[in-house]
């Protein structure tokens, strides 16, 4: 039997499975708490402290509060319109790409890559120390540490 042939008898053994559908894997409640983690964030054990010493009044508060919370939900809306309308995989920067042409996406793809995430990492950073030092008083332990030796 020759070569050809034994590829032959072995092409005609092969059987194609079927490809599998992609579904999607995220229920509606998955989606939400994902976009309010992304947009609260870390910044929720921060930012309050500031809005309220600098608000003037309670009421003041709660309407800043208020009214942050509209724009983000109109932020959302405005994403959720350019998902539907453009379900490509890409998100801001297909959109940006798309309204303002390949060199303004490329430099927000650089951006979000070296300062945008960066910077939301470092405060996470931030707000983590922050915290964990009321935890530990890491300055006194170093002190006392140093005045042992």
């Amino acid at each position: 039997m020759s070569r050809r042939q034994n590829y032959s008898s072995v092409e005609e053994n092969i059987v194609v499975a079927p490809v599998a559908q992609q579904r999607p894997s995220l229920a509606l409640v998955d989606a939400v708490a994902i976009i309010v983690g992304i947009v609260i964030g870390a910044g929720i054990f921060q930012t309050p402290a500031f809005v309220a010493a600098n608000a003037g009044s309670d009421i003041a508060v709660l309407l800043l509060w208020l009214l942050g919370g509209g724009v983000s939900f109109v932020g959302a809306l405005c994403y959720a319109e350019l998902a539907t309308t453009y379900p490509d995989v890409g998100g801001t920067y297909y959109y940006l790409k798309r309204a303002f042409g390949h060199p303004i996406a490329f430099l927000f793809a650089w951006a979000r890559m070296t300062v945008i995430q960066t910077g939301s990492i470092v405060l996470l950073a931030f707000v983590f120390g922050d915290y964990f030092s009321g935890l530990l008083p890491l300055q006194a332990r170093i002190h006392l540490l140093y005045m042992q030796h």
